[in-house]
């Protein structure tokens, strides 16, 4: 018995057909990575929020700010408090117990230069390790990737910063003692801690949307302490009206403002609140912008 080639030969044929991949399943393959079927806002939050808890330097830099405030707060209420350091020309040592909140909530401005660099550090800090590419494929439309980011960060600075204000009012009573009484039940004492509170994370914000339209950690810190800490003192010295408006539309004039107990503040409530606003929500849109537009 012969065996018939063309059918041996039909069979190996078959056969190496069926090795070799699928073009279905290669199909299939592809489309998952233009358009990932779990890249929705939800999941990119939850991955925003690994990413930040999973740093050392989160944590680091929030117990710095605390420190910080807790210190400071200490520190103006102990100069406040002692009567051997009066300034009769009207220094804080003078004026400083008339509305004991204030100075120890206007304590926390070294607070809001560590969270400006935290949320610089959320968008920048991708661009330095190059996994900015890893997240923009996991989110083609980018714009979730952005408001993910704010989110978490909101989620994170709103209530901590509503403690380190607390606290700073706190050792700041401690310290006072007798010299000083802060009501904490008054209206006018939860308003400045929750202004203060909006000043700190509008500027974490405002790190964050320098972070991505810079997306340079180097250059986002340097452009956020010139804007918020350098320049408002400046500004003040130049008398010309619009100089002195453009002034007073700085976070750092509005915090003052909210922080009263007084009403002694350059802005109404409902200014200071729109001018936060502004610093907090125009960079991240602006960022967003970017990022959208440009290439990672």
């Amino acid at each position: 018995m012969t065996t018939n080639p063309l059918t041996d030969g039909t069979r190996t044929t078959t056969s190496e057909q069926r090795s070799v991949p699928a073009p279905r399943e290669h199909r299939s393959s592809h489309r998952v990575d233009a358009a990932p079927s779990g890249a929705t806002l939800p999941r990119a939050v939850l991955a925003e929020w690994t990413k930040l808890r999973s740093l050392r330097s989160t944590w680091w830099t929030l117990l710095i700010a605390l420190g910080l405030a807790i210190g400071f707060a200490a520190l103006i209420a102990a100069v406040l408090s002692n009567p051997e350091n009066a300034q009769p020309r009207g220094g804080p040592g003078a004026r400083g117990l008339a509305d004991p909140v204030a100075a120890a909530l206007g304590a926390t401005g070294f607070s809001a230069l560590v969270l400006g660099v935290l949320g610089a550090l959320v968008a920048s800090g991708e661009y330095a390790t190059g996994s900015i590419s890893s997240s923009l494929m996991a989110l083609p439309r980018r714009w979730p990737l952005v408001v993910a980011k704010a989110s978490v960060l909101l989620a994170v600075l709103v209530p901590f910063t509503l403690v380190l204000s607390l606290g700073a009012l706190w050792i700041a009573q401690v310290v006072y003692g007798d010299k000083a009484t802060i009501d904490w039940t008054a209206s006018e004492t939860v308003f400045a801690v929750l202004g203060n509170s909006a000043y700190l994370v509008a500027v974490a914000l405002f790190g964050l949307g320098l972070g991505l339209l810079l997306r340079a950690t180097a250059g986002a810190i340097t452009f956020l302490v010139a804007v918020v800490f350098v320049a408002p003192p400046l500004l003040q010295l130049v008398t010309w009206d619009w100089v002195q408006a453009i002034a007073h539309r700085f976070p750092d004039v509005a915090a003052a403002s909210l922080q009263s107990t007084t009403a002694t503040g350059v802005l109404s409530d409902v200014a200071a609140w729109l001018t936060l606003l502004g610093w907090a929500v125009v960079p991240v849109a602006l960022g967003a912008l970017a990022l959208q537009r440009r290439d990672a």
